[in-house]
C-alpha cells in the first residue's frame, strides 16, 4: 500500500515561494542520489528504477545510446511517462538505436510509479517513426505497443523493494 501524504494547500502558497520550494525539493533529491541533475527529476528517477531493479547504476550521462547496462550486458534506453492525460503517451526521441531494450517507466501524474514496459529492440523497431522537425526516431507508448504480447510488463510491487 502506498504510503499516505499530506502535502500543505498548495493554492495558498505563493508563486515565488513555490519556486523556493521546488528548488528546496530538487536539491534534496539530488544529495539523496535519487535524481543525478537539477533538470527535471522524472528522467532521473526513471533511471534509477530500472537501475535498483537490474542491481547495477545508471550509465554514465554522456552515455547516448543507453541508460542501463544489465549485469548480463543487455543495454536498456531508459523512457519516463508521466500520465498528466488520460491518453498521455509521447516519450522523449530515441536518438540512437545501439541498444536491446527500451524500458517504459510509467508514473502517474502525482509521480506515483505505475509499472516499467520492456521493449525488445524488434518491438521497437516496428512501432518507432522518423521525425524530420526532430531528426531522430520517435517511440509512443501507445495502447497497441503496451499491449503487444513480447512487451514485459514488471509491477510496481516488484520494482519497489524498500
Amino acid at each position: 500500500m502506498p504510503e499516505e501524504i499530506e502535502l500543505p494547500d498548495l493554492a495558498a502558497v505563493s508563486d515565488r515561494a513555490l519556486v523556493a520550494l521546488y528548488g528546496a525539493v530538487m536539491a534534496e533529491l539530488l544529495a539523496r542520489g535519487v535524481v543525478r541533475s537539477g533538470n527535471n527529476p522524472i528522467a532521473d528517477m526513471a533511471e534509477r528504477v530500472v537501475a535498483d531493479y537490474y542491481g547495477v547504476e545508471p550509465a554514465p550521462p554522456n552515455e547516448k545510446a543507453y541508460d542501463v547496462k544489465t549485469k548480463d550486458g543487455d543495454r536498456i534506453q531508459v523512457k519516463a511517462l508521466r500520465r498528466t492525460r488520460p491518453n498521455s503517451s509521447s516519450l522523449s526521441p530515441l536518438r540512437d538505436l545501439d541498444f536491446e531494450y527500451v524500458a517504459i517507466v510509467i508514473f502517474e501524474a502525482d509521480m506515483e510509479l505505475v509499472e516499467v514496459a520492456l521493449v525488445p529492440l524488434e518491438v521497437v523497431n516496428e512501432y518507432k517513426g522518423w521525425s524530420k522537425t526532430w531528426g531522430c526516431h520517435r517511440l509512443s507508448a501507445s495502447k497497441k505497443l503496451l499491449a503487444d504480447p513480447r512487451v514485459t510488463h514488471i509491477a510496481r510491487a516488484d520494482l519497489l523493494r524498500d
